[in-house]
């Protein structure tokens, strides 16, 4: 059983969540309670000690992240939940944590709680201050990524990152001096989390950093030398795009 608090400043929101906890969670979540403000829910945290904490971003009189950050210890699972902060959302999932999309819907929160079970690693104090600097509208993109794998968490800087290349649902990314890592993500989601980072999807099992790219050989259909001294190739489809990306750099 997942001792469980809700901190959650809309009343709305917090009820339709309550519901559904009682509905379908009851076989895995003892419901501590509830706290409508970041105050309120340090105040919380500290006196329950709680195993899980759904958290909502924006409490009114400070965000999550400030909330975290705020706490002598984070020794819990944390699932943010909210509606529209697409910043914030980012910020979560560079640093590896999960979060449910308002409405939050009955298959999606029984997922959420099977992940929160399966993996019960706690917030680590390096996640809160990747989200503290992270989780702010039109600051600079972050430094470092949190990367998932079967023996943890790892937090590499995002410029020493090579390629990645798909491995069905997992990714093998490849790091400056020959480091390999699977990540337990489909190459998607790391695409999408770091677009506006200087990568480019040059085929469907490969993602570049333009930044390790040596050379571009057009013979044999066009493919790539990465710095790394590996080849990639350059899907047809999207060797105008890549050609036109390049020539900027």
């Amino acid at each position: 059983m997942l001792k469980t608090l809700l901190i959650e400043d809309n009343a709305d929101a917090a009820e339709k969540l309550l519901f559904l906890l009682n509905k379908y969670g009851n076989e895995n979540i003892q419901f501590l309670g509830q706290a409508r403000t970041g105050q309120e829910g340090i105040a919380a945290i500290e006196a329950q000690n709680p195993d899980l904490v759904f958290l909502d971003i924006e409490l009114g009189d400070m965000t999550a992240f400030e909330m975290l950050e705020r706490l002598d210890q984070v020794d819990f699972q944390v699932i943010f939940t909210t509606s529209h902060e697409q910043y914030a959302i980012k910020a979560i999932r560079y640093s590896a944590l999960d979060y449910l999309q308002k409405p939050i819907g009955r298959e999606e929160l029984l997922a959420a709680i099977s992940r929160a079970l399966k993996s019960p690693n706690r917030i680590l104090r390096e996640q809160v201050q990747q989200l503290a600097q992270q989780g702010k509208p039109k600051v600079a993109l972050p430094e470092k990524i949190a990367l998932t794998t079967a023996e943890g968490l790892v937090f590499k800087p995002i410029r020493d990152i090579v390629r990645c290349e798909s491995d069905r649902m997992y990714t093998i990314v490849v790091l400056l001096g020959g480091e390999k890592l699977m990540v337990s993500k489909p190459m998607g989601q790391l695409e999408e989390i770091l677009d506006g980072q200087g990568f480019f999807r040059v085929h469907n099992s490969h993602l570049v950093n333009v930044q390790h790219i040596k050379q571009f050989v057009r013979s044999e259909g066009g493919y790539l030398i990465m710095e790394d001294g590996a080849t990639v190739s350059v899907a047809r489809n999207r060797k105008d795009e890549f050609l036109e990306l390049f020539s900027k750099f």
